[in-house]
Parts: structure tokens; sequence; C-alpha cells
């Protein structure tokens, strides 16, 4: 018997060393541009949430101070050769070094000192990503002067091609911060994503934003594994009876793990306010009232313990602690574990279809 007790001890700790070190990871993300060619936008956009303030002048006071946003931190940082940053010193000005990607913005093309910073950052082994922003913006002065989308892309990316011609940046990438579902954002992302390691991995797809029906795919695995961590701590913690049940369930981590799953999806207030903005009126009501309603359903100490509740009456085992006080531990531990998953599924299939519809209304109005 203390086999099976130290057995499950070693389970539950290495769930919640997991669970820690999910919470802990930070992908540091270098953004480096001129003035004006829409960083803070493209922050927003990667971020599903305005944590960037945009405007046409460096809106940055302290470069070295991070954008947070969950694990991820955005360092919004100037172009090089400006007179107060020459590019001889600029990679050991700003530690580029310790970042885990450098996303190099332009709104038309890459000069010289950008041309340069590249040559450095590959000999430093640093992944640079070429991004031109505002692409929507060309392709709607393409269609003003009869020019068709696909056209003004492939131009615009070709021209950047040549540009770049002999720099091994990780790609090119044509975006629009106001039409974040279209052209090559999702792409910017899936490749970031690719290029970062075991928790760094989690902890990106899980703060970035909706783009991409395989970004949502990626986001439901973490979600997953997210609720079987929060599930193990609810089994080493629920060894305390809640009042009213007979049961042992953490409830200040069921309210955690609620949070957790709205921030993964994108329906926390902050990410509400800003993706609502970009859909139609009749879309964003609607997106809008399934949030309060799955708010009030997972959002509170009540609600869950309404939840509990409910699920308790199916667990015919509960009383079985009480008659074999040997192993009465672990069975506790059990059901602690199976409510949490099964709340927890549910947490995450109704974020889930909400995410799915937001993200079927962002097409929807991007195509209209």
């Amino acid at each position: 018997m203390e086999n099976e007790n130290f057995d499950l001890n070693e389970v539950l700790k290495k769930f919640k060393k997991d669970l820690e070190s999910f919470k802990n990871a930070k992908i540091k993300c270098g953004i480096i541009g001129r003035s004006g060619t829409g960083k803070s936008s493209l922050i927003n956009a990667i971020a599903g949430e305005e944590v960037a303030e945009v405007g046409e002048i460096e809106t940055t006071m302290n470069v070295n101070e991070p954008i947070e946003h969950g694990g991820l931190l955005f360092y919004d940082l100037p172009g090089c050769s400006t007179s107060n940053f020459p590019k001889e010193n600029y990679i050991n000005e700003f530690n580029i070094q310790e970042f885990d990607c450098v996303i190099l913005v332009t709104a038309d093309r890459f000069y010289e000192d950008d041309l340069y910073l590249i040559q450095e950052l590959i000999r430093i082994k640093k992944p640079v990503y070429a991004v031109r922003t505002k692409i929507d913006f060309s392709v709607d002065r393409g269609l003003k002067r009869g020019i068709s989308e696909k056209e003004t892309y492939d131009k615009i990316y070709n021209n950047l091609t040549e540009n770049l011609k002999g720099y091994r940046v990780k790609g090119i990438y044509l975006t629009s911060s106001d039409f974040p579902s279209e052209y090559d954002l999702s792409k910017l992302l899936e490749d970031i994503y690719s290029s970062l390691n075991n928790f760094k991995k989690e902890r990106f797809i899980a703060d970035i934003n909706i783009t991409s029906k395989n970004i949502l795919l990626d986001k439901r695995k973490i979600a997953d594994k997210i609720v079987s961590r929060y599930s193990a701590l609810a089994a080493g913690n629920g060894l305390n009876p809640i009042p009213g049940l007979d049961i042992g369930v953490d409830i200040t981590l069921m309210i955690k793990l609620s949070k957790e799953i709205q921030s993964i999806y994108g329906l926390n207030k902050e990410q509400q306010e800003y993706n609502l903005q970009l859909l139609d009126k009749k879309s964003a009501k609607l997106i809008a009232t399934k949030v309060l309603q799955y708010t009030a359903r997972f959002g509170g100490k009540e609600a869950i313990m309404i939840l509990l509740k409910k699920a308790s009456t199916t667990l015919a085992a509960k009383t079985a602690s009480k008659w074999i006080p040997f192993v009465g531990p672990i069975i506790a531990a059990g059901i602690g574990f199976k409510m949490t998953s099964w709340i927890g599924n549910d947490m995450i299939e109704e974020a889930e279809l909400i995410a799915q519809e937001t993200f079927n209304s962002f097409k929807k109005t991007e195509n209209n």
C-alpha cells in the first residue's frame, strides 16, 4: 500500500511541476522597425488584446521594458542606425542574444540598416521573421486601380523576396492587423510556434490570438493538458471535503482553471474588447452574450459549487472512503481528479465553441 501511495504522490508531483513550468515559461520576442510601420498594431493582433499603445511616433517609453501578455514578452524596438541606437551596438544594447525570436517589421521594404541587422542576428543564430504590415491598404489601393488582390499580394511578396535575396530569414509574411485571420499572420505565428521548445511552445500557443483553425486545434491540445494538470492538483489538495458535499475539491483551484481556459480561448474581458471591435454589430452582440453566459456558468465560486453538486450525484463511489479508511485518500484523490476533469472538459467544450464562432465571424466580416 505504501508503494501505491508513493506512486500516486510521484504522479501528482509531475503534474504540479508541469503546471508550474507552463506558468513560468516566457517567450521573449523582439519587434523591430521604424516608427509608423505598425509594430504596436502587430503586437496587439498577435496577442488578441490591446496591450500596446498605437501611434505614428515611437510610443514605447522604455524600450528595455517588455509589453507583457501572459507568457509573451514583446520588446518594441526602434530600427537600428538611429542617432540614439547606432547599429554597431544595437544587439548588445537591447540584449537581443536573450530573445527567442525577432520580427523585423516594415510597411514598404527593408533598408540597408535592416539588412545589416538581419546579418548580425543570423550570425548570433537568432531566428528572424520578416513582416510587411498594412497589406490591406496596398490591396485597397490596387483594387481602386483595377489590380486584383492576388496581383498586389504577389507583386509585394516578390519584391520583398528580391529585397531579401541572400539573407536567410525564416520567412516573409504579409500581414494586416485589422484583418488578423487573413493573409500571413497565422503562418507567422505557426512558424514561431514550431521554432520553440517544450513549455515555451505550450505557453506561446496558449497566449496568441486565434487566427487560424490550426491554432484553434493546437489550443485544444494545450487546454486538455492544463485540465489534466489542474485535475492532478485537485486530487492532491482535495482530501478535505467541501461543506455540503461528500467529496473534496479545491474551489479556488477550479476558479483558476476557469480563468486559464477563458484566457486560452480569448474570452476574458480585455480579449473580448479587442476581438468584438473587429466584428460586425450583430456578430459582436451574439458573441458577447455567449461569453456572458459562459462566465455565469463557470466564472465564480457559487457557479462552480452548483456544477460540483450536479456532478457529484453521478459518483457512486464517493462514500467508499468512509468504509475503507486505508485507501480512502487514494479514492478521494481519484474523485477530485475525476470531478475536475469532467467540469474542466465542459469548460473547454463551451469555450472552444465560442472561439470557433468568433473565428468564423472574423472570416465572414473580412470577406464582406
